[in-house]
């Protein structure tokens, strides 16, 4: 029997779009099947943090576990401290995804071998917390003070570049792992202030009653200019579709992220 070429035609098109589906629907590969493992940092409120009872809340945690149900996978946590490096941890198996209101720098992408970033799907500002009535409008305000900011994040980094080419003298800076407990000293006047993201700081603001943003800027670069600061998710590279589904939940979701 010879078949019509139309029918031909169009039997060979259904068998495509149903073959391009599956692959469209493919669950991703990740290190446990069944299971986004995510490496996070503890203490960095409203983007990733743990509750009383030990549940992963925050803003990431919510986009992940999102994106995770739409996967069809279950969602594990490693916490991990200190925040430096936690980009390196898909690479190096210990999970399938790092979230922690990760900057994407190139020096951390080369930190990073085995993993791939995601895209953008938040972009940070520079912020400072202070005590109500306090004066800080830029880095000159600070000379003869403390501040706090978490080591090695882009916060530590603007500060250290700020100082140096403005060449404020008497600035002492010191490191946090926790967020709430360096805002608390802020607080109390123990120390000048905690500088963060933008969105961290108006958490703050909104949760303790003399805490002010103050100074919000864009990051202070070693070349001298202003930059900016892109959030990506380091995904392992071995794990197959894993951060193309992800960019595709990033772009349809994006502007719904800390909503």
């Amino acid at each position: 029997m010879t078949m019509n070429p139309i029918r031909v035609a169009v039997v060979a098109g259904v068998v495509a779009a149903l073959s391009a589906a599956s692959v469209a629907i493919a669950v991703p590969t990740t290190i446990t099947p069944g299971t986004l493992s995510v490496c996070t940092y503890p203490r960095f409120a409203p983007f990733t943090s743990f509750g009383a009872s030990g549940e992963w809340q925050g803003w990431d945690a919510a986009f992940l576990t999102d994106f995770a149900s739409e996967q069809g996978l279950a969602v594990a946590t490693e916490s991990v401290t200190p925040f430096k490096g936690i980009w390196t941890r898909p690479g190096k198996d210990e999970c399938d995804i790092a979230a922690a209101g990760i900057t994407n720098l190139a020096e951390r992408r080369a930190e990073s071998p085995g993993t791939t970033w995601s895209s953008t799907y938040y972009v940070g500002v520079r912020a400072f917390a202070v005590r109500a009535g306090t004066r800080l409008r830029s880095v000159h305000d600070m000379a003869g003070k403390t501040v706090v900011v978490t080591k090695d994040s882009t916060s530590h980094k603007d500060i250290t570049q700020q100082i140096t080419q403005y060449r404020v003298m008497g600035v002492t800076v010191k490191y946090t792992n926790d967020v709430t407990a360096a805002v608390n000293l802020v607080s109390k006047g123990k120390v000048f202030a905690y500088g963060g993201c933008l969105g961290c700081i108006q958490y703050q603001a909104g949760l303790v009653k003399n805490i002010r943003v103050a100074w919000p800027h864009r990051i202070l670069l070693a070349s001298g200019r202003r930059g900016s600061e892109p959030f990506a998710y380091p995904v392992r590279t071995a794990d197959t579709g894993l951060v193309e589904a992800l960019n595709i939940f990033i772009a349809e979701n994006r502007a719904k992220y800390g909503k």
